[in-house]
């Protein structure tokens, strides 16, 4: 369409050819420059729409990852944490028991085979980890060897370890053969998340 305009343009100015020339470069800037911008601009919105979408979907598993929790609050606090609350059968009262962890919020984010491993993680207010679910990951092999990631017992066997522990692939953390990458990325992004939380609330 912007090309279009051009030609138009070019159409109804009289000018020598060689400013015809020098002035059809000059439009053809301006349009790619334009263009461009809405490129990156667009790219961007859309990237923010896919960040809160996943986001948005992460929060489906909460009482997977803090399952005695019976209420959570809206994301707060600097760094940014979802509070858990269990409901106090005698007073009635809701007490905190823990925190929510989206490790996007804590970067940077280490890679994977194909980029970061998004996570949900579960806290509790001694720093024992209550649940871990996978969110968002790519990997070149998922397509063609399944989800391993979401295998039995990758997520469950981080449930019970401490912000203070080393989350070692092969030693604390069982490794994967089909996506050694992966798993440490998914260790050390737990591992940076909890730390991250437990150092700004926990002491």
């Amino acid at each position: 369409m912007r090309n279009s305009y051009c030609a138009m343009a070019l159409k109804h100015i009289n000018l020598p050819k060689t400013n015809h020339l020098i002035l059809a470069l000059t439009l053809l800037t301006v349009t790619l420059f334009d263009g461009g911008g809405s490129i990156i601009h667009g790219g961007y919105v859309q990237g923010a729409q896919a960040a809160s979408n996943t986001e948005r979907a992460a929060m489906r598993y909460r009482k997977d990852v803090m399952p005695n929790a019976d209420s959570f609050s809206e994301k707060k606090g600097s760094p940014p944490v979802f509070e858990a609350y269990r409901r106090d059968p005698a007073s009635g009262e809701d007490e905190l028991i823990g925190y929510l962890i989206y490790s996007p919020d804590y970067p940077p984010e280490p890679n994977g085979y194909s980029g970061p491993i998004k996570v949900l993680v579960g806290m509790d207010l001694e720093g024992m980890i209550t649940g871990v679910k996978v969110i968002f990951y790519r990997e070149s092999l998922r397509y063609s060897s399944g989800d391993f990631l979401e295998e039995p017992g990758i997520e469950s066997q981080f449930i019970g370890m401490s912000a203070r522990d080393r989350f070692r692939v092969g030693k604390e953390v069982d490794g994967l053969s089909r996506a050694t990458i992966s798993m440490r990325a998914m260790s050390r992004t737990i591992r940076n998340s909890v730390r991250h939380v437990a150092r700004a609330y926990l002491q």
